[in-house]
């Protein structure tokens, strides 16, 4: 029996038992640490039901080269890339698979610099776990391990430790959320972020069992629940993140998605109107709109790039970002550390709407209004680079053409991104631009395009 196994820039991600097995995972870990050549890594998982045992794994390899293991426990993603920038690590080793179903689970590769791993580093390191040629320290040299429990602490005191988050001001709101975790590791920290903002929490599923409530993806077809909560509740707003909790999603008082798009651009908006703050902002080729528009308001450059959190915070760097990110929900804050962060989104969109003064509905009606389609379709049977090729000659002098992650295709009225996932094997559809019906019409036609030439292509 075997499943499918996802290595890219992303990590590497696989069903536990089919495609995620003890030897797979010993692989690349042991590969991680030979390639860092460090001796000091923090290690970090989600809730899911299959990290304990991978983690134990993880720790025994990297003590047998000679690592300091330094365990932080069930914590979001972006507090291992705190604590590694914090504690000046070599490296970081995140188990989880993010928004990927129950039965997932993975690993992600942070460097020294709290940042995911290049693309040409990945290269090297899949290279490396491939060729199996690795060498081991003697006893002499065997590594150690420790237990720190203060990190999520630590997070939440940088994010109130910046002087445009007015904690006393947020904190006078007395603002009531629904909370949904899905069960992963956002339960403790997002919880304890919220109620030391002054918020009466309603909790959703916020024990870290690893046995996720719904699907984890924090999409609105996902949160059913929550919206109701909202109602029942009488609640300000909702927030769900993901398991690993690098998203961040929100419900508006009515119970309806605000769509994830709007996390980021509520975060921009923030940072450019309320913070003031001007310079470069990047965000990946299959966000919305709304935040060009923004940065073309308050005479920000903005940059496009491709679809990877590592791809946003290599361009962040290069062009002294101020803030950029997904839109999928993640905010990334050069002030704290480059990666998507739902504790820094929370803050910020409570922040927000605190200074606007109304409800969370009226925020985003004084903010660029677009609908974004996301579909997608099983990659099977799709050559993406013939697809690529082949949408490239259809549109050729009729759009702006972006080939750098699949092809987005721009017209002054609408745009469409088709490309292949980096975490799940799907080709995705994504789009935006005019009235929701017509911009759903165009994706379903240009996914049905792709199938269509999929099969005569393999005919």
């Amino acid at each position: 029996m075997s499943g499918p196994l996802m290595v890219s820039i992303s990590g590497v991600r696989g069903i536990i038992g089919l495609s995620l097995t003890p030897a797979v995972i010993s692989k690349y870990v042991t590969a991680f640490g030979i390639l860092q050549k460090g001796k000091k890594i923090i290690v970090g998982r989600d809730s899911r039901v299959s990290g304990p045992f991978i983690e134990k794994i993880a720790h025994g390899i990297l003590m047998s080269l000679g690592y300091q293991v330094v365990d932080i426990g069930i914590v979001p993603t972006p507090t291992v890339q705190l604590i590694v920038t914090e504690e000046k690590a070599d490296a970081g080793l995140i188990i989880t698979s993010s928004h990927n179903p129950v039965e997932w689970n993975g690993l992600k590769f942070v460097g020294s610099d709290g940042l995911f791993l290049s693309p040409d580093k990945c290269v090297e390191l899949f290279a490396l776990a491939d060729s199996g040629n690795f060498s081991f320290p003697t006893y002499q040299n065997l590594g150690s391990i420790i237990s720190q429990h203060d990190a999520n602490r630590r997070h939440i005191d940088a994010i109130f430790k910046l002087p445009y988050i007015n904690v006393q001001k947020i904190r006078e709101r007395k603002l009531r959320i629904c909370l949904d975790s899905v069960n992963g590791a956002g339960g403790p920290i997002i919880k304890q972020l919220l109620e030391e903002l002054g918020a009466t929490v309603i909790g959703l599923n916020l024990e870290t069992t690893g046995l996720f409530s719904h699907k984890p993806e924090p999409i609105p077809a996902n949160l059913t629940e929550l919206c109701e909560a909202v109602k029942h509740h009488k609640a300000d707003l909702g927030i769900a993140v993901d398991p690993d909790v690098d998203r961040c999603v929100v419900i508006n008082e009515k119970g309806e998605p605000l769509g994830e798009e709007y996390t980021l651009t509520i975060a921009v908006n923030f940072f450019l109107k309320d913070v003031g703050r001007r310079g470069p902002v990047c965000k990946n080729l299959s966000t919305t709109r709304a935040v060009d528009d923004l940065c073309n308001l308050y005479k920000c450059e903005v940059y496009n790039t491709p679809v990877g959190e590592i791809q946003v915070a290599k361009k962040m760097i290069e062009v002294k970002a101020i803030i950029g990110g997904e839109g999928n929900g993640g905010v990334m804050l050069p002030d704290i550390h480059i990666g998507r962060d739902a504790p820094i989104a929370a803050t910020f969109i409570l922040q927000s709407l605190v200074n606007h003064g109304g409800t969370i509905s009226e925020l985003k009606a004084s903010l660029p209004q677009y609908e974004i389609v996301k579909l997608s379709a099983p990659i099977e049977g799709i050559n993406p680079d013939a697809v690529v090729s082949h949408f490239q000659k259809l549109w050729e002098g009729k759009a702006k053409l972006n080939d750098s992650d699949g092809l987005r295709i721009d017209t002054p009225e609408w745009w469409v991104h088709l490309r292949k996932s980096n975490t799940e094997p799907i080709i995705r559809v994504i789009g935006e631009g005019g009235p929701y019906e017509k911009s759903m019409e165009r994706c379903q036609q240009f996914l049905k395009d792709i199938v269509e030439f999929s099969a005569q292509y393999k005919k």
